[in-house]
């Protein structure tokens, strides 16, 4: 096959994924500024959507968590309105604020500050509550310390998980550099998973450890099956560094035991800083994770229709060189919408993908939202539904000083746009294709290199 050839298909192959891309996806204008960053997304039982994300503060030397909305139908943003603007507002690329509504209306803001004193470089949650839509919000109050989840149950209560330190009281990671455990050393219980149940004023009514050993600076993620029940989806650790991903159910008034959700057998020294995404609509159940088991990387979706008593295959859904960073929520017919960050080959761009998953375990066509960096700063997307079944999406676009390393200073701001997976069908099985380069998890002595794009596995790392 000639050069010529190969140029016609592959041209060919990108006008037609721009003209599905442009009928996918239709960018709505950001209601964020210049140096905005890690934004989330909520949807309300009226069809309003939430926007949070962080930036600019009302005053010099503060950054704030400001508050959008997409009302039902609509397609522009309501002018943002602070929750909290503070100077010590914690801003982390992984571990970021979010938006739950209660039962009852009520809104519930959760974020982070960075401690006061002696103790300045950890950091805390907070959350405050608005029965106005955001109006106006109460007053302040500690909730959990890292990788806050919250999920709303009967009588405006809510339910909270987080990720907690077992050596301090709070001790908090940066997620800059997770430190691998030195050769030899134990390898004891540093992170749990504890739970609280919030009453309607903010109130704790009672709390657990769901697990007492879990991995140190992965996303939670809680999905809602009905009638107060709730399953918590995260990454374990085990004593011999293994970090699969698992699940707990909540029900009611207790929390079930944990157990795996999949036995990838992802044996690495330290936090890869990945979590799980879940989603339900009732009994139907989603969960999608990463895992770089055995030095490949993938990105995984499991569905149940029994709500996690038992599951279908897990379903590989990227493309090959997954850098993960990944969302997932349910659509009307039992499908699923899952985005992840991809890293470039010969047969695609670098960006933020999604693929719908059918409730039969078929899959579209992958298909790219936006190009991005894999920098930090790039964040997580995050996804929400709509009552009519398209999906809102919000990104960080970085443009970094230097593209090369991943914790490279990047000028930032939030974008949004309106998905229609209607357009997305079942996909023909692709022919094979020539194995690309693959995303690896390296440990290099004491520090994770964590997603360095590598040669294939007959290729020796030489730095």
């Amino acid at each position: 096959m000639n050069r010529f050839y190969c140029l016609s298909i592959l041209a060919a192959a990108l006008v037609a994924s721009a003209s599905a891309a442009a009928a996918l996806v239709r960018e709505i204008p950001s209601p964020a500024p210049a140096q905005s960053g890690e934004s989330s997304l909520v949807a309300g039982p009226d069809g309003t959507t939430y926007l949070t994300f962080s930036g600019p503060g009302a005053r010099d030397g503060e950054r704030a968590l400001w508050l959008a909305t997409l009302a039902p139908g609509a397609d522009a943003w309501s002018a943002p309105r602070p929750i909290v603007s503070t100077p010590r507002l914690m801003e982390n690329w992984a571990d970021f604020a979010s938006l739950a509504m209660g039962a009852d209306g009520q809104l519930w803001a959760q974020w982070f500050q960075t401690r006061e004193g002696t103790d300045a470089h950890g950091y805390d949650g907070w959350f405050s509550r608005s029965r106005d839509g955001g109006a106006t919000w109460s007053k302040p109050a500690a909730l959990g310390h890292e990788f806050v989840s919250l999920a709303p149950l009967s009588g405006g209560r809510m339910l909270a998980v987080w990720l907690e330190s077992t050596r301090t009281s709070g001790a908090a990671h940066g997620h800059d550099a997770p430190a691998a455990k030195k050769p030899g050393a134990p390898s004891a219980p540093s992170m749990r998973l504890k739970s609280c149940l919030l009453a309607p004023d903010g109130s704790t009514l009672q709390d657990w450890v769901v697990d007492p050993d879990v991995c140190t600076c992965c996303q939670t993620s809680l999905a809602h099956l009905g009638g107060d029940r709730v399953v918590v989806a995260y990454r374990g650790h085990t004593p011999d560094e293994i970090r699969d991903n698992r699940i707990a159910f909540f029900n009611q008034t207790i929390w079930g035991p944990p157990r795996t959700l999949n036995d990838d057998g992802w044996k690495i020294p330290a936090c890869p800083v990945n979590g799980p995404a879940a989603d339900a609509r009732s009994e139907s159940l989603a969960i999608a994770w990463f895992t770089a088991a055995n030095g490949t990387a993938r990105v995984q979706t499991k569905l149940s229709r029994d709500g996690g008593v038992t599951f279908g295959p897990a379903l590989a859904v990227d493309l090959g060189r997954p850098i993960g960073r990944l969302d997932l929520v349910k659509l009307a017919d039992g499908s699923a919408l899952v985005s992840w960050l991809e890293a470039a080959a010969s047969t695609n761009a670098a960006g933020l993908y999604v693929r719908r998953i059918f409730a039969d375990g078929a899959l579209s066509a992958p298909q790219l939202v936006a190009p991005t960096s894999a920098v930090r700063a790039s964040g997580f997307a995050r996804l929400a539904r709509r009552e009519d079944d398209s999906v809102v999406v919000t990104w960080t676009d970085a443009v970094p000083v230097d593209p090369a390393n991943p914790k490279s200073p990047a000028a930032t701001r939030v974008r949004t746009a309106l998905i229609f997976p209607a357009e997305l069908s079942v996909a023909p099985k692709p022919a094979a294709l020539a194995p690309e380069p693959a995303v690896r998890a390296v440990v290099r002595g004491n520090e994770l290199a964590f997603l360095e794009i590598c040669a294939p596995a007959s290729t020796a790392h030489t730095r």
